[in-house]
């Protein structure tokens, strides 16, 4: 096999994919582990450990796919004059993951007793259907994480190094009118990103969205580091 055979490097867009698959994979066997006896409330918050555990290795990986993503596109920066300091989570992944179980614990006791459980009133969904609920919840708060990580990563590293910000939303035809009005929006060193205003555009947009992508759960929009452009 020649250097010229070599399969290409994958792209942050592919990484990123590969850790949401692996974290949905990895929170199913969690979850099936748990509620192989019976499915209850205390099953999954026996679970919350490993649980908070599997998102947080999702989302270093994600912020290790936006490193890497800040350093491919800042080679030959000098470093910046302000210090480095990592940018956290608009949310931590231990108080987001316990209060989905938490959530989901009392809606499947609910709806096992048929008694209200933890002010969660009893609904005709079953125990299966909320446990089904339950994990998609769960990997979308993983990739929710992931997206988060990796944006905060690129922009503490492009603050560090004095560069621009560029929003790139993935086209798949689905971008929400938010995502839409950001694509090629950029920002100076340092500087974070203002919701677009118009047609489509609610007026409160989701809390976790702090200037930075994800601007809602299940966002796949990230931030590339760019050239700074000069400044009148």
């Amino acid at each position: 096999m020649t250097v010229t055979d070599l399969p290409a490097p994958p792209t942050p867009a592919q990484q990123l994919d590969q850790a949401e698959r692996q974290a949905a994979e990895e929170l199913a066997a969690i979850i099936a582990a748990a509620v192989a006896a019976g499915i209850t409330g205390a099953a999954l918050l026996a679970i919350i450990a490993a649980l908070i555990g599997a998102t947080r290795r999702a989302a270093q990986t994600g912020w290790a796919v936006g490193t890497q993503l800040a350093h491919r596109a800042s080679a030959g920066q000098r470093v910046g004059r302000s210090a480095y300091f990592a940018e956290p989570l608009p949310t931590s992944v231990d108080a987001d993951v316990v209060a989905v179980v938490v959530d989901a614990a009392q809606r499947i006791d609910a709806a096992r007793t048929g008694q209200p459980a933890g002010g969660v009133p009893v609904t005709p969904a079953t125990p299966e259907v909320e446990l089904a609920r339950f994990q998609r919840r769960m990997v979308r708060l993983a990739i929710t994480k992931i997206h988060q990580a990796a944006s905060a990563a690129t922009y503490s590293y492009a603050r560090w190094l004095g560069m621009d910000l560029e929003w790139v939303t993935r086209r798949d035809g689905k971008a929400c009118a938010v995502c839409a009005g950001l694509n090629g929006v950029r920002v100076g060193p340092g500087q974070k990103f203002t919701p677009p205003r118009g047609r489509g555009v609610p007026r409160r947009l989701w809390a976790g969205f702090q200037g930075l992508p994800p601007s809602h759960p299940n966002c796949r929009c990230r931030c590339i580091p760019r050239e700074p452009r000069p400044r009148t």
